[in-house]
């Protein structure tokens, strides 16, 4: 049997969740019912491991990613929800999926259909990313940048800027005009400072916005040219450590 918990705070959707779960395969088994994010730490806490989670994403107590925050969960999770805004791509991560209410039998079919699947591949479960993806999501960044134009002091929007680049112990930012200024940050702090939808660090020297880039080249498997617009003064490679990330990060 497959053993089911549903994490669900409205009664009549948990009822008919089990319904459809039931009418689609009888190896289902409703081992619990939560119905907030304190009682679903409080059941894995006790030990007891579903094969399979259907987790409502907005409880009464909170959003339900909270839960991963606590407690491990080592099994793949089902997310359900009212609400577009989480229907995000890293639902599909992995064995985790996502059904938008009202959820009709035909598409939790198919979200059973991708489950039976995964488990026999034994997929790993990459709940930590998904939870680090929407910490992100809601995370504020840094919209502008005060930089020194002799005597003057000049506004940058974050959305006007090209890309970051080093030199030496200095770093600069390129619009997309054109224009270069200093700024009173490292690359390794910016990093944090900035949104990693649209910005993402090639290498020890550069820290480059999506839009900047004008052609990208293979040179090898592991190695990858960029040609960027502002056309850089240095030439631009992403490290190798880096590679399959920026690749990630493209397919965002």
């Amino acid at each position: 049997m497959i053993k089911v918990l549903i994490i669900e705070d409205e009664r009549p959707a948990a009822k008919r969740l089990e319904k459809l779960l039931l009418e689609i395969s009888t190896n289902f088994e409703i081992i619990e019912q939560c119905d907030s994010i304190e009682s679903s730490i409080a059941f894995f806490k006790s030990g007891i491991q579903p094969d399979l989670v259907m987790l409502d994403v907005q409880l009464g107590d909170g959003l339900s990613f909270e839960i991963f925050k606590t407690v491990e969960i080592n099994c793949p999770v089902i997310f359900t929800t009212a609400y577009d805004e989480y229907a995000i791509k890293a639902f599909e991560l992995n064995s985790i999926d996502y059904l938008m209410k009202p959820i009709s039998r035909e598409k939790l079919q198919k979200s059973v259909d991708k489950f039976n699947k995964l488990s026999q591949q034994q997929s790993p479960i990459d709940l930590t990313k998904l939870v680090t993806l929407l910490d992100e999501e809601k995370r504020e960044f840094k919209q502008r940048f005060l930089v020194y134009v002799g005597e003057q002091i000049v506004s940058v929007q974050t959305s006007e800027i090209a890309y970051f680049y080093s030199v030496e112990k200095s770093t600069f930012l390129t619009t997309h005009s054109g224009k270069t200024y200093g700024v009173d940050l490292s690359l390794d702090k910016l990093e944090k400072l900035l949104s990693p939808k649209d910005f993402f660090r090639i290498s020890r020297q550069y820290f480059i916005a999506f839009e900047s880039i004008k052609k990208i080249s293979m040179l090898s498997k592991s190695r990858i040219k960029l040609i960027l617009e502002p056309l850089a003064t240095d030439e631009t490679l992403v490290s190798t450590a880096r590679t399959a990330e920026f690749r990630e990060w493209l397919d965002r």
